[in-house]
């Protein structure tokens, strides 16, 4: 009897210490595409010293990026290349298509507001701006990874008023925000942060970062949709 008692809590704590070690495994792989050579050794230099990622792939343009994606795919890209120019475009649709579990970030000064906003429509999943802390940084794409999102003050004033344009749709392929995501945006918008914003709609934070979510597909949706109206040949 002793024996199999024995057995069964040595079966038990091998069962916990396996646990535990594959929580350990759970890296992530990732990209940096970003044609300055000092900014690019820095997030690589960085990176590689992270015991979240592995796999670090750090390239100077787009097309050197696909030779590395041609043998291998990535939890997690980050782009500091304008997204006003054309293979920056494709590279974020090409990477939503490929599958939404990817993750597109885009570094971009906080400035270049129109930027961004086009990266976003174009399918980035989330920006950073570039001088941010490193240590921030990897913080925030961690958070992002896990499916969280969040929302500049800008960002959602240029959501909302994209949204406010497309709100009457006779065709019924586009979906306009909800009373909460769009009560959500005007918060923020006006400077809240999303835990003041969970305070105000007595929410979860967790369900207010859910809402900006939504908001992101919507807009991702919403623009690729209108792209394939465009590109319709006119009869």
């Amino acid at each position: 009897m002793g024996g199999k008692v024995y057995a069964l809590l040595r079966y038990f704590w091998i069962i916990i210490y396996l646990r535990k070690a594959m929580v350990n495994l759970n890296t992530y792989s990732m990209a940096v595409i970003d044609s300055r050579p000092a900014y690019l050794q820095k997030l690589r230099d960085y990176f590689q010293e992270s015991t979240a990622f592995h796999s670090i792939i750090a390239v100077g343009s787009i097309d050197e990026f696909y030779d590395h994606l041609g043998r291998q795919e990535f939890d997690i890209v980050l782009c500091g290349i304008t997204p006003a120019l054309q293979p920056v475009q494709a590279l974020f649709r090409d990477l939503q298509s490929r599958s939404t579990a990817n993750k597109t970030v885009l570094l971009a000064p906080l400035e270049q507001k129109a930027d961004i906003f086009r990266g976003i429509c174009f399918g980035a999943t989330a920006f950073l701006p570039e001088r941010l802390p490193l240590p921030i940084m990897e913080q925030r794409l961690l958070f992002h990874l896990q499916d969280n999102y969040w929302l500049h003050a800008e960002l959602a004033r240029q959501m909302l008023h994209y949204f406010e344009q497309q709100y009457v749709c006779t065709s019924g392929i586009l979906h306009p925000l909800t009373e909460a995501e769009h009560a959500l945006l005007l918060l923020v918008g006006e400077g809240a942060c999303l835990q003041k914003v969970a305070e105000a709609h007595k929410h979860e934070e967790n369900q207010i970062r859910s809402l900006v979510g939504g908001i992101f597909y919507k807009l991702h949706l919403i623009h690729r949709k209108e792209r394939a109206l465009s590109l319709c040949p006119v009869s």
